[in-house]
Parts: C-alpha cells; sequence; structure tokens
C-alpha cells in the first residue's frame, strides 16, 4: 500500500513538474481572439483573430511573427448631417513581429507581449499592440493565455473634402489615414 501511495505521489509530483516547466530551442505557436474597445476620436470596437508562430529561445523570451484578421465594423463621424469621417465595414490583416516576455516559469506565470506591424489590406497603415496578461499551464508545451493590452493602427478613412458648388448639398471625400486607439482584451491558447 505504501509503495503504491509512493509511487503515486511521485507520478503526480512529476506532472507538475511538467506542467510548469517551459522548454527552450523549440517551435512554439499562439492563437489568441479578442475584442478591441476603440477610444479616443475613433471610437468603433473591433473583433479580432491573430496568430503567432515562431521560436521559444529560453523559458522566458519568445520571438517570431504571424498576421491576424480584424473585423472593422462601418464608422461615421457622430453628430453630423454630413459625416466628417467614415468608414466602410472591411476585414483587415495585419501582419507582424512578436516578442513576448515570460516573467517567471511556474505553472501560472504573468507575460508582457508586444506586435508591430502593418496592414497589408484596404491600403492600411502602421499596427501596434503592446498587452500584460496571465499564462495558465495545462502541460510543458500548451497554456491558456489570457491578456488586455493597447492597440494603435493607421487606418484608411474617406474623409469630407469639399461642396461641389455653392448651390447644391453634393459634396466630395478623399482617402486619408488617421490614428485609431483601443483597449483589447483577448484570450488565447499556445501550443
Amino acid at each position: 500500500m505504501k509503495k503504491n501511495l509512493l509511487s503515486l505521489v511521485v507520478l503526480f509530483a512529476s506532472q507538475m513538474v511538467c506542467a510548469q516547466n517551459m522548454s527552450e530551442g523549440f517551435y512554439r505557436g499562439f492563437v489568441d481572439g479578442g475584442y478591441t474597445i476603440g477610444i479616443g476620436d475613433y471610437d468603433f470596437g473591433r473583433f479580432e483573430i491573430n496568430t503567432s508562430h515562431g521560436y521559444q529561445i529560453n523559458p522566458f523570451f519568445f520571438i517570431g511573427g504571424g498576421l491576424g484578421l480584424h473585423f472593422m465594423p462601418e464608422y461615421k463621424t457622430k453628430g453630423m448631417n454630413i459625416a466628417l469621417d467614415q468608414r466602410e465595414s472591411k476585414v483587415d490583416i495585419p501582419v507582424f513581429a512578436n516578442m513576448r516576455a515570460n516573467i517567471s516559469k511556474g505553472k501560472i506565470s504573468p507575460f508582457i507581449d508586444g506586435k508591430a506591424g502593418t496592414y497589408v489590406t484596404n491600403n492600411g497603415g502602421l499596427y501596434l499592440n503592446l498587452s500584460a496578461g496571465c499564462r495558465f499551464a495545462l502541460n510543458e508545451k500548451q497554456a491558456i493565455d489570457v491578456s488586455v493590452g493597447y492597440t494603435t493602427e493607421k487606418l484608411e478613412f474617406e474623409t469630407f473634402k469639399s461642396f461641389t458648388s455653392s448651390k447644391s448639398m453634393d459634396y466630395t471625400r478623399s482617402p486619408r489615414k488617421l490614428n485609431t486607439e483601443g483597449v483589447a482584451i483577448k484570450v488565447g491558447f499556445e501550443f
């Protein structure tokens, strides 16, 4: 009986150690989904899905790259008969470099994650996301991640340019890239 109990304790302890140990020198992938709450002048929320793939340098540092699908809703400047800025509903695709730092090697570990890149669709521009969160290890190489972060993006809007004549309410618009900001809340899976 003691031998079986001791074997069970050793087996359980070894599983706990494996769940806490983050190996080094191997491929790692991340998939996350979330919602960005728009803040600032262009306060429109958006859903996003991102994936990153790269190299776990050591238990603390990851470097890689990825891409996303960001589902942007229609936007029109509020409170105006003729919207100053507007944007149709679009799917924007950012391509980015990704760096991540895990603060500890425990089963539950805080982390800091940074993504920097550009949108490759819809004449987009800069994409930056800096987030902090917590990693909940499922085993040695898999975990669930929860994070909150700040996102800034440069997106193309159609901006009011001018009226076509002094006797008409017809007007023209021109494309203009504007900065949008948001607070991103994400849940992810790493493998």
